[in-house]
């Protein structure tokens, strides 16, 4: 069982309540939970100034005593930090990391700079809160509890005609947040899933939204080498008429694509956010179409 989790902020902003609230709760659990003294502070954006965020982020990191980083809440403030994280040494002990959303930045270095393994899954708060479904919070601290080898992939969905020729799926997923993903093009940590299952998810964006960010990862080649996208769930982006138009948007972004493509309800920012185990060689199985 983890026992020794470090609870962090490097992006919005939380109440001294909600961390203490976390604290208690996963202490309740019989785990160690570490939170910086100075965690949050004044900041125009975010939970602290980018110097003392990235402090906590980078003594999580090189702490030989913890074993899970997890993100407190999402919103904005981890891309801000990335050019100093591509300074910091590989620590000697391998951290997990649970995030998603803001946390996709930190994915992406963990994945693709250190060869880290990472979980896309719930903030710490969301549980706390109960913000997310059982099924979300019974998977998330059953992971904690057993470890990731216990992990069991989840169930694929084919989206276009590429997918569905295909019975299973092997391979390692990296990913997360499509904005985010879009925002590492022409950076340092810009995302690469040559080989890999790149997954996609997002929130509050409007069809058109959608559709300019695949066509500007289309355009910069990040499709080009991919095994397989995943579309998790695509919550909100309604238009005035309370209409959506993302599901064709998707399903023309599948249909134009060569690799498969396939859907994964359930993971992302809507009602559950079951985790997913991120850069670990994983057999799916498919929905037989």
């Amino acid at each position: 069982m983890v026992k020794n989790i470090s609870l962090i902020a490097p992006s919005y902003a939380v109440s001294e309540e909600t961390v203490t609230q976390a604290k208690q709760y996963f202490e309740n659990l019989g785990m160690h939970i570490t939170v910086p003294p100075d965690l949050l502070g004044e900041d125009l954006l975010c939970a602290h100034q980018d110097h003392v965020r990235l402090s906590h982020l980078k003594n999580a990191l090189e702490d030989p005593f913890i074993d899970v980083i997890w993100l407190l809440a999402g919103g904005y403030g981890l891309t801000r930090l990335m050019p100093d994280l591509l300074k910091i040494t590989k620590p000697i002990k391998e951290k997990l990391f649970i995030g998603f959303s803001d946390g996709t930045a930190l994915h992406v270095f963990l994945n693709q700079v250190w060869n880290w393994p990472s979980i896309h899954g719930v903030a710490a708060r969301q549980i706390t809160q109960q913000k997310v479904g059982t099924q979300t919070v019974e998977s998330t601290l059953r992971l904690l509890k057993q470890g990731i080898k216990a992990y069991t992939p989840l169930t694929l969905q084919p989206f276009n005609k590429a997918a569905k020729g295909l019975s299973s799926l092997s391979g390692s997923l990296v990913g997360g947040n499509l904005c985010l993903l879009a925002c590492s093009l022409g950076t340092d940590w810009q995302i690469n899933p040559s080989g890999k299952i790149l997954f996609l998810e997002d929130v509050d964006e409007r069809g058109y939204r959608i559709d300019r960010m695949l066509v500007q990862l289309e355009q910069a080649h990040i499709f080009k080498n991919v095994k397989a996208i995943v579309l998790g769930d695509f919550v909100g982006g309604e238009e005035k008429d309370g209409t959506s138009l993302i599901p064709p948007v998707l399903k023309r972004f599948a249909d134009n694509t060569k690799a498969p493509v396939f859907r994964l309800p359930g993971c992302g920012h809507g009602d559950e956010n079951i985790p997913l185990l991120f850069n670990v060689p994983l057999d799916f199985s498919i929905v037989p179409y």
